[in-house]
C-alpha cells in the first residue's frame, strides 16, 4: 500500500538540504539548521528508505543497526500532504523486507505518533530508558 506516485528508494544519496526539508514539513524537531550535523545523521545511518514524488523527498526513514538482532529506527518523517497514504507503513516494511525477522525494531516517538507504530506492528514498550542529548 502507498501513495499513487511515490517511488521508494534503499539507501538512495540524500542531501541535508533534502532532509532538513521534510523534517521541517513533517515538524519533526531536529537540527534542521545544521547542514553539517544533518550530514553526519546521513552518513552515519546504516539503512535509510526514501519515498519521493518526483524530485521531491517526501518521506524517510533512517536506522542504525547491526543487522543480526537490533535496529534502531532514529527517524521516521513524512511530509504531512502524505500521511495517512500509507507512505510511512511502506518505509518500515521495506526496512523490515531488507532486515529480516531475526532483527527487533525500537524506537522513540514523537508525541504526535504514538498512535500510528501499533497500526503498523509495534507493541509498547514501557522499560524504554534514554540519556537526553545536550543540543
Amino acid at each position: 500500500m502507498g501513495a499513487y506516485g511515490v517511488e521508494y528508494r534503499m539507501n538512495a544519496p540524500l542531501t541535508a538540504a533534502e532532509l532538513a526539508e521534510v523534517f521541517r514539513r513533517s515538524g519533526m524537531t531536529r537540527p534542521v539548521d545544521d547542514p553539517a550535523r544533518l550530514q553526519r545523521m546521513i552518513d552515519g545511518a546504516d539503512e535509510t528508505v526514501t519515498a519521493w514524488d518526483g524530485g521531491r523527498l517526501v518521506g524517510v526513514a533512517r536506522a542504525v543497526t547491526d543487522y543480526a538482532f537490533c535496529c534502531c529506527l532514529s527517524d521516521l518523517a513524512v511530509d504531512p500532504e502524505y500521511q495517512g497514504q500509507g507512505v510511512g507503513s511502506r518505509m518500515v516494511q521495506l526496512l523490515r523486507d531488507k532486515l529480516g525477522e531475526e532483527v527487533s525494531y525500537v524506537l522513540l516517538s514523537a508525541p504526535g505518533a504514538v498512535e500510528f507504530y501499533p497500526k503498523i506492528g509495534f507493541d509498547r514498550a514501557d522499560k524504554a530508558f534514554v540519556i537526553r542529548r545536550k543540543r
